[in-house]
């Protein structure tokens, strides 16, 4: 975890930081608005995200790595943001219905381990929206923003990851199109390259926001013929030997 919270909170204040936070943030406004959340969890920095997200979130916490370092959330009210262990949150199963991970991915040894927890703090239904830095992207070479740290994803590999976390893909899309450069010129047209992006180069888009469902597949009570064929055998032996024992007596 190369920039920590100070930095990233510093960065966010910019311009850039700004226009990045109402691109990415309006695709997520537009998923979290179908599906408002009751309870939700912000991992990784994403405070000016749940701060554009607003009361959609419902009741919602937060938790930074440490070796990110935690700045205080929301600002003028009582904190609720802390530092945690991603890959042993201090959060009861079942506990949310929305979590938001921003620059935290990208930033740990094992995404598995990370998401394996996020699914455990999910009710079933749950969903999990995520961003991280695209490998095919512009932003993820230059290290003068966020998401030139870490390692990207390409987006099979974060495909892969959710579903090895036991998640289900439900939608994704790239964003960040415009060059990763500072300067009113390239800012002012970011909506414009955000609509040319999406419809002509969208592969080439700095980073990829994926919304996955957490499903939980209930144990069937019927049995496979297998067991059914195992059982039968069972069984006939049983009769046979209460059989056999009644001859002797």
């Amino acid at each position: 975890m190369t920039f920590d919270a100070i930095r990233l909170q510093s960065w966010y204040n910019t311009d850039q930081g700004q226009t990045v936070v109402r691109l990415i943030g309006g695709v997520m406004e537009r998923w979290v608005r179908a599906l408002p959340a009751r309870h939700s969890c912000g991992l990784g920095f994403t405070q000016p995200y749940l701060n554009h997200l607003g009361s959609r979130l419902g009741e919602c916490v937060g938790g930074s790595p440490a070796e990110m370092g935690v700045s205080r959330w929301p600002l003028g009210r009582e904190n609720r943001i802390a530092q945690v262990r991603p890959d042993a949150l201090p959060f009861p199963d079942q506990n949310f219905n929305r979590v938001v991970i921003v620059h935290l991915l990208e930033g740990v040894s094992s995404s598995q381990e990370i998401l394996r927890e996020v699914w455990r703090i999910l009710e079933p239904g749950g969903r999990v929206v995520l961003v991280v830095p695209n490998r095919g992207g512009l932003w993820a070479w230059q290290d003068s923003t966020p998401f030139g740290w870490g390692q990207p994803f390409s987006p099979r590999q974060i495909r892969d990851a959710l579903q090895d976390s036991m998640f289900v893909l439900r939608q994704s899309c790239f964003s960040l199109f415009q060059p990763p450069v500072k300067g009113g010129r390239w800012l002012s047209g970011a909506s414009s390259w955000e609509k040319a992006g999406n419809r002509w180069f969208a592969p080439f888009g700095g980073v990829i926001v994926c919304e996955a469902e957490k499903l939980v597949y209930a144990k069937s009570s019927l049995l496979t013929d297998r067991e059914m064929v195992r059982q039968s055998g069972v069984e006939a032996i049983k009769v046979t030997d209460r059989a056999v024992h009644r001859e002797k007596k």
